[in-house]
């Protein structure tokens, strides 16, 4: 029995603690600030809980959430919400020849 491996198949290999690379690189940026405010902090109790639980939530967002690609969608879509159907950048991205009379004339390809 001969079955089709899909070719868009991503697999990334965990490396420690069952992460990924990418997922590791975000350590260094808010769990151990988190950690140093937590414990080395001279910050009120409250506030050094406060302000560690933030950053650790969002490492953790950035980690296992895929928080920057949504971040990266987010600027896409602020940069492209204004195009009309005449702009440059909206005939590119639809492959559009001409607007005629209501009716769009795409390139073939």
């Amino acid at each position: 029995m001969t079955y089709e491996i899909p070719q868009k198949l991503q697999y990334e290999e965990k490396i420690i603690f069952g992460l990924t690379f990418r997922q590791l690189v975000y350590v260094p940026f808010f769990i151990i600030p988190a950690l140093m405010i937590y414990l080395k902090s001279h910050l009120p109790f409250l506030m050094r809980i406060a302000l560690s639980a933030l950053l650790a939530a969002i490492g953790i967002l950035f980690m296992f959430f895929n928080l920057l690609g949504y971040l990266k969608n987010l600027v896409s879509w602020m940069r492209f919400r204004e195009a009309r159907m005449t702009d440059q950048k909206m005939k590119e991205f639809l492959g559009l020849k001409k607007v005629e009379k209501q009716v769009l004339y795409v390139e073939r390809k």
